[in-house]
């Protein structure tokens, strides 16, 4: 009999191609996801996935098995769904992604005014970038994220409702010589080592755009993920951080932002699956 945990894993894999990813998204170690499909293989008997340095590849007969794999993951939440229903007893629950440097403004709203109107709910909240909660919205790993929004075909899944926008900053030690410049240049950034944000944000987008259309060639030491990590290599190596900021400059003990000389924006807001249902409320 297959066990439902270890097709919920192998799911994860086959949504992100990637263990690391997986294993983050469900909170898992990544040890756990690699002997879960390994079981799977071993107990179907044949290779499943194939790894490399570029990601994963599912074989032929793992895009078949996933067919089915789909097929008994959906079937299950539909019926633990109803019997919720049938019960009255709806689970409430909402899993929400949440952009690096929005989680100051959104996050408390939610828990204090959200959680006062449904105090039996669940929040699962997802921080990433841009393309990773897309890709998590339109697969309904989550139902709502608040985030830059992508462009078009990305964009016509999705319904999307603005409600501000990102200027994109860096983030600098008071002591950096680019500190006592009210906005920086583009080619200044160029002599610049840089910490970026990863590339699947809009962030990263936007100024790999910009650096090539002004023929700049930065210097990346390496994209980051997380806003603390990006901070403490400020702090202790005078690096540049690169970061967008939704309503004012991006302020922390120790830390100076300033926007560059042209206004790079983009809009953000929240952002669900076109079509899709929200979770029920019922109970409260």
């Amino acid at each position: 009999m297959l066990n439902l945990k270890r097709l919920q894993y192998l799911d994860a894999v086959y949504q992100y191609k990637n263990f690391t990813q997986a294993s983050e998204a469900l909170y898992v170690s990544q040890p756990a996801i690699s002997s879960a499909v390994q079981a799977l293989e071993e107990e179907l008997g044949v290779r499943l996935v194939v790894r490399s340095s570029k990601g994963v590849t599912f074989t032929y007969e793992g895009e078949q098995f996933m067919i089915w794999a789909r097929r008994i993951l959906s079937t299950c939440e539909a019926a633990e769904n109803a019997m919720r229903d049938l019960a009255g007893t709806a689970e409430q629950r909402l899993r929400l992604g949440i952009s690096h440097v929005l989680t100051n403004p959104i996050v408390p709203m939610i828990f204090s005014t959200f959680l006062r109107e449904h105090p039996k709910a669940q929040i699962y909240l997802n921080e990433g970038s841009m393309n990773k909660h897309v890709e998590m919205v339109t697969g309904e790993m989550l139902d709502l994220a608040y985030n830059a929004f992508p462009t078009a075909p990305e964009a016509e899944e999705l319904e999307i409702i603005p409600m501000g926008t990102m200027e994109i900053h860096a983030v600098l030690h008071p002591d950096h010589p680019l500190a006592r410049l009210d906005r920086i240049p583009l080619a200044r950034l160029g002599e610049e080592k840089l910490i970026m944000m990863d590339a699947q944000s809009k962030v990263k987008e936007l100024m790999s755009r910009e650096f090539e259309r002004h023929q700049v060639i930065p210097d990346i030491l390496f994209n980051y993920d997380q806003v603390l990590c990006m901070a403490n290599l400020v702090r202790s190596c005078r690096y540049v951080g690169i970061i967008s900021v939704a309503s004012r400059p991006w302020a922390a003990k120790g830390w100076r932002s300033a926007p560059s000389r042209s206004r790079w924006c983009s809009t953000w807001g929240s952002f669900s699956k076109r079509g899709a249902i929200c979770p029920s409320w019922g109970g409260s």
